[in-house]
């Protein structure tokens, strides 16, 4: 008899999991249905193209999978972004935090904008301008080699370095060029009319000099274009030259 109501307890504890399990299970499954996803932080990514990222992946019709995937896994992420927080605002609303890269600069590719991270990365293709990012002349790139999430196929290792260097100084002095160029490896800014050439070294110094610089260009020679010469400046070496268009050429 004490056997039997052993085993009958038995039975009753195995079919209580079972039943308990199979319960979790529905809930799970049935309880957390994925219908909406609420998309934060993005800038140059449209909301839409956060969400489709995610419904890639089928599972994600469950948001305690896109909860768990994303906070636990190391999913791929699209290429400019940075990093994706998912949380659940609701077992059916799943809400995303976007960090997105920063871009050191754009470039004209395949009828669009390719912008490009400071490791040189080919982070995202848009026709639309970001603000803030400048557009980069003269970098000798191997466009049809360009994948995006890959690094940019260029002939100077060391540009995308230098980009990042002059950008750092560049908000530091409270600029904003409406071009960098990268010729041969030296660095140009464009002011408007005025190209100001920083040469391969030493930017602090120099782009220090532009402000108070093309202030007093614009009150003694109003829109007159030509290059400020910056390539040569330095501590011991304090000689700055701005060149007029018509005399550039001579």
């Amino acid at each position: 008899m004490k056997k039997k109501r052993r085993k009958r307890k038995t039975g009753r504890k195995i079919l209580i999991t079972f039943l308990t399990l199979f319960l979790l299970g529905v809930i799970v499954v049935f309880g957390f249905r994925t219908k909406n996803i609420q998309v934060t932080g993005n800038s140059y990514y449209g909301e839409n193209s956060i969400v489709t990222w995610i419904s890639k992946d089928k599972l994600s019709v469950n948001s305690l999978y896109t909860f768990l995937k994303y906070r636990f896994m190391n999913p791929t992420l699209p290429s400019g972004v940075e990093e994706m927080k998912v949380s659940l605002k609701s077992p059916w609303t799943v809400k995303v935090q976007v960090k997105e890269k920063t871009m050191i600069g754009y470039i004209d590719y395949d009828n669009a904008y390719l912008y490009f991270d400071k490791e040189g990365t080919a982070s995202l293709r848009t026709k639309k301008v970001i603000e803030g990012v400048p557009y980069i002349q003269g970098m000798e790139v191997e466009l049809s080699k360009v994948k995006i999430g890959k690094a940019l196929p260029v002939s100077d290792k060391n540009i995308f370095q230098k980009i990042v260097e002059v950008s750092k100084y560049l908000e530091k002095y409270q600029l904003n060029p409406d071009s960098i160029s990268c010729p041969g490896g030296e660095i140009y800014l464009t002011f408007g009319v005025v190209t100001v050439q920083l040469g391969k070294k030493e930017y602090e110094d120099r782009i220090a000099q532009i402000p108070p610089i093309l202030e007093k260009l614009t009150e003694q020679y109003p829109d007159q274009a030509g290059i400020l010469h910056l390539e040569n400046y330095d501590t011991s070496n304090t000689a700055i030259r701005f060149v007029p268009e018509a005399a550039e050429g001579e």
